[in-house]
């Protein structure tokens, strides 16, 4: 009877905590058509929204998205190739709850809701989906690697099981995969960096914050005060808050804004450090805030990669033209602030390697500098032309100056003279402009006297005579400025013509001593 207990008990856990291997023999059974080659990698519990939820479960494979449910014996099975996937999103049921996942492909959307982890679910689901789109399949240490990650070291599985690797082997010289997911608005910084994982988040993260006070001081950022690290019992994530006061190049704003900033910091297989940015005192504050995230990950033991990636958040939705204005500059501003740290990030890294080849090299001496030696300029050419010139006698060189000195005094002398010309057309230009303005204004005063001091018309013959008069004056007015206005066009004729003969003249002297020069130097 205790027997018949203990297996009773034990078949119970299997059903409510299956171990990867029933989870995989269950996936085979349910998907008989996939390749024999495909292996369930991770499932997750979720459910499809059709007419009605039907409760189920996601597997996936290297190169398949399968799902299946059975709600009273009535059974859905979804098998989608992951080539085939066109998009995939993150989605709120209801547009409120964040536990959805969309994934569409030429032909039709399917909407996965009521995942217990989104973020990690999306994740999973978009790297093997990028792996299938780059053909780029697992090895056997990535595959049990994300396995054990996902269904603990006890899996129900033996060495003699195909290509099982235990979770006690290590994997040290290739780049450690990461679950750091990047946030869904842009990727700033992907690059890899000669220093060891632990040492680029204490250069970046640490209490001692030369390198984070450095960067402050060339973004002209002022104010600095950084917390200390808080660990969080519950989580196990340490966390801790910087202000500081940033400069803003904005014309028409204020000038500079006080910024808080909350840094949650999570250590796994990788560092992950998330960020939350509220600034105050710039337009629109309580529309929106910035959250960052830091991943850094270890390549190898004296190299890492970090890669950072932003998003905009926002507490309550703007118009559509204040939400441009928002997200334009307040993207220009993280991408220039990111790309001085990684500016500043290299040229660290450049420093402490050539300190270190330094104190390795010991005695030896440097390399000496060689110059690199320079082609003659333009002026050095003109001047060797002119020492080949100096041959000429030294009469002939007075005799050419002379002539040079005369034709520069009648260019000068004639350049005054049309100068002289052009102002005075330009005053009387100004006086028929004047004239004309005049003209305007005495119809103007005419109207209105006109009309408050002399007596309206109460005849017939008294309408037509005052409209005879209005039509004379007008004509009168109207070739007064006919003739005004072609006086000016016959002064802007005459102006056209001295610019055209000032323009000749400044230009003669130089036309006519190049030939002569030349003729002399042949």
């Amino acid at each position: 009877p205790f027997f018949l207990s203990l297996q009773k008990m034990q078949s119970w856990y299997n059903v409510l905590s299956p171990t990867y291997k029933q989870r995989n023999e269950e996936f085979r059974r349910l998907f008989k058509k996939l390749p024999d080659t495909e292996r369930l990698i991770v499932d997750y519990s979720c459910a499809l929204q059709k007419d009605i939820l039907l409760q189920g479960r996601i597997y996936l494979s290297e190169n398949w998205l399968c799902f299946y449910s059975n709600i009273f014996r009535w059974e859905t099975t979804i098998t989608i190739l992951l080539k085939d996937v066109t998009s995939m999103t993150k989605e709120k049921t209801a547009k409120l709850i964040p536990n959805a996942i969309q994934i569409s492909t030429d032909n039709e959307k399917h909407f996965f809701t009521s995942f217990g982890a989104r973020d990690r679910s999306f994740m999973m689901i978009f790297r093997l989906w990028q792996n299938a789109l780059l053909d780029k399949s697992l090895s056997p240490k990535e595959l049990w690697h994300i396995v054990h990650q996902c269904y603990g070291t006890e899996l129900g599985l033996t060495s003699e099981d195909d290509d099982y690797v235990s979770p006690t082997a290590e994997h040290m010289n290739g780049e450690v995969e990461s679950f750091c997911l990047d946030l869904s608005g842009r990727l700033h910084i992907n690059t890899a960096v000669r220093m060891s994982v632990d040492k680029l988040h204490d250069l970046l993260f640490s209490v001692d914050t030369h390198f984070i006070q450095h960067l402050f001081s060339q973004r002209h950022f002022t104010d600095l005060s950084v917390g200390e690290w808080q660990q969080d019992s519950s989580s196990g994530n340490t966390t801790r808050v910087l202000s500081y006061t940033i400069a803003l190049n904005n014309p028409l704003g204020p000038k500079t804004a006080s910024v808080v900033e909350t840094q949650v910091s999570a250590r796994g297989e990788c560092y992950v450090v998330d960020s939350e940015v509220i600034t105050s005192g710039i337009p629109y504050q309580d529309y929106f805030f910035t959250v960052h995230r830091y991943c850094l990950t270890s390549i190898n033991k004296h190299k890492s990669r970090l890669r950072v990636s932003s998003d905009i958040c926002y507490r309550k939705q703007p118009w559509s033209l204040v939400k441009a204005l928002i997200e334009k500059n307040t993207w220009s501003g993280i991408e220039e602030y990111y790309r001085h740290m990684e500016n500043e990030l290299l040229q660290n890294e450049v420093l402490t390697v050539t300190t270190g080849e330094a104190a390795v090299s010991g005695s030896k001496s440097p390399p000496s500098l060689r110059r690199r030696k320079r082609t003659c300029s333009r002026r050095q050419g003109e001047k060797e032309k002119e020492r080949e010139v100096g041959g000429m006698g030294s009469g002939e060189r007075a005799d050419r100056g002379v002539r040079e000195q005369r034709d520069r005094r009648e260019g000068s002398k004639s350049a005054w003279k049309h100068l002289v010309v052009l102002v005075a057309l330009n005053m009387l230009l100004f006086y028929k402009l004047y004239t004309l303005e005049r003209a305007a204004h005495t119809l103007e005063t005419w109207h209105s006297f006109s009309v408050a001091d002399s007596p309206l018309p109460q005849t017939a013959a008294e309408w037509a005579q005052v409209l005879q008069l209005q039509r004379q004056f007008h004509q009168a007015q109207l070739s007064k400025w006919q003739q005004i206005l072609q006086s000016s066009v016959t002064l802007l004729d005459q102006m056209k013509q001295s610019l055209e003969k000032l323009h000749s003249g400044i230009g003669v002297p130089e036309l006519q001593s190049r030939p002569e020069h030349l003729s002399r130097l042949g």
